[in-house]
Parts: structure tokens; C-alpha cells; sequence
């Protein structure tokens, strides 16, 4: 094997998804995403249901009316990241249930 070639073999696989996408009524349930940079994308009623995202940039990325229930996120930046009209049901960071927290402090069921 060339030097060249294995130069390559050790990069890790990247993602045909470029930052500034616009994704609109995809279906990418139980889906796999390493390494994406989705930054400053628009997602639009997305379905990312039990999908695993890691390593990846969603900063300054929207995602209207999309579903991300069960979803787990590894290692990503959510930098700037802010949650309107939002179900938080069960939301969790880094071991602390937020959605409980939130529903104790507004007395709300769930939503934010």
C-alpha cells in the first residue's frame, strides 16, 4: 500500500453532508451520524428518532418541527443552541434529567 493510500486509510470517513444544508422531510430513523458538520443548517420536520449523532457540528443549526425522540448525542457541539415551544420530556445532559428540572421550576408538563 501506497503511503498515500494509507494516509487515507487513517482519516476518518467523512460524511457526504456539507455545513449550510438544507434537509426537509428526511426519514433517517435508528441512523448513524459521525463526524458531520451541519453547521448553520436548516433541518426541517427531520425524523431522527432513536438515531445516534457523534462527533458532529450542529452549531447555529435549526431544526423546526423535526423529531429527535430517543436520539443521543456524543461528543457534538450544540453551542448556541436554543429550545422554543419544545418537548424536554426526559431530556438528559450529561447524567441530569432537564426536562424534570425544568417541569419543577415552570410547573409545566413536559414542554418548555
Amino acid at each position: 500500500m501506497t503511503e498515500e493510500a494509507q494516509g487515507r486509510q487513517d482519516e476518518p470517513e467523512r460524511s457526504p453532508l456539507r455545513p449550510n444544508t438544507l434537509l426537509a422531510n428526511v426519514n433517517a430513523v435508528s441512523s448513524t451520524f459521525a463526524n458531520t458538520d451541519l453547521s448553520h443548517s436548516v433541518l426541517t420536520q427531520v425524523r431522527f428518532f432513536n438515531s445516534r449523532l457523534h462527533h458532529s457540528n450542529f452549531e447555529g443549526a435549526s431544526f423546526d418541527g423535526s423529531d429527535l425522540d430517543g436520539a443521543t448525542f456524543t461528543g457534538c457541539s450544540l453551542r448556541g443552541v436554543e429550545l422554543i415551544n419544545c418537548d424536554v420530556d426526559r431530556l438528559v445532559i450529561n447524567g441530569i434529567n432537564v426536562g424534570n428540572l425544568l417541569r419543577m421550576l415552570h410547573g409545566t408538563p413536559g414542554g418548555l
